[in-house]
């Protein structure tokens, strides 16, 4: 099995800013009049076409609440409670949350300059503000910091730095953070080659669900890296990658059903 199944895996792409969130629950906003469920209410009865709960939150946002700035760049880029869509507004709004520290808005401006949406696309932009969330210890920030570090984009390339950003999000039990670090540990990438390790990471993210983590350790158990040979582990894995849809762990699968299948040699 060890020459026939799929490689690790590599690094996750980047975020895509499908929508400008506030993230309200990750840190609180400095100075905020509102909390994180106050903004989430009113955002769900924008959708439903509130245009009152549209109106508080523009209301609290020109007051200068970093919570509700976030909210209301929501409101811009999703064009919901009457609101016309206009990404130049949500990135204006969002810039104002940012500049005041606040770290998801900071993290949504980096989106948003990473792809381009609402500014000029500018990956240099985009690697500031993803450091200056990270900075305050904001985890989807520390991983996409990482991520930009190890393609080199806004920033030059590092994999060793990459691996400690990484690591700070692993910490806080990021699955994608622990498998790509597991990922640098199985590959000797910006840290020593260490499987042990990478298994261990691998089984973190594992554990929650995370199906690309899962297919990995179902390699490592395949391969007997960092771990003993067991097929009967590699299996168990696999099959939970694949329930979840995971491509390479549905061929792995079959593969290890194929070979269990083939008659012995003599």
């Amino acid at each position: 099995m060890k020459d026939g199944l799929m490689p690790y895996g590599s690094f996750r792409r980047l975020l895509a800013a499908a929508a400008v969130a506030a993230v309200a629950a990750a840190l609180p906003p400095p100075a905020a009049a509102m909390d994180g469920r106050e903004v989430s209410s009113l955002l769900d009865r924008a959708k439903n076409g509130d245009t009152t709960a549209v109106d508080t939150l523009r209301q609290q946002a020109e007051a200068g609440d970093a919570l509700a700035q976030s909210g209301f760049a929501t409101v811009y880029m999703a064009g919901i409670g009457g609101v016309a869509k206009d990404e130049a507004q949500a990135a204006e709004w969002t810039r104002r949350a940012a500049d005041q520290g606040f770290a998801p808005a900071q993290y949504n401006l980096a989106l948003l300059y990473l792809t381009g949406r609402g500014v000029a696309k500018d990956e240099t932009q985009a690697a500031e503000w993803t450091r200056r969330a990270a900075d305050q210890g904001f985890a989807p920030a520390e991983y996409d910091l990482a991520l930009l570090y190890f393609t080199g984009r806004g920033v030059p390339r590092d994999e060793a730095e990459s691996a400690r950003w990484l690591q700070k999000a692993a910490d806080k039990g990021m699955p994608p953070a622990e498998n790509n670090l597991a990922l640098l540990y199985a590959t000797g990438r910006g840290v020593p080659k260490d499987p042990e390790k990478a298994v261990a990471l691998f089984r973190k993210a594992a554990d929650q669900g995370f199906a690309e983590a899962q297919n990995n350790l179902g390699v490592l158990y395949a391969n007997g890296d960092g771990v003993k040979t067991s097929l009967k582990e590699a299996k168990k894995w696999f099959e939970m990658a694949a329930a979840q849809g995971h491509p390479a762990a549905q061929r792995n699968l079959q593969q290890l059903q194929q070979a269990e299948k083939a008659p012995a040699k003599k």
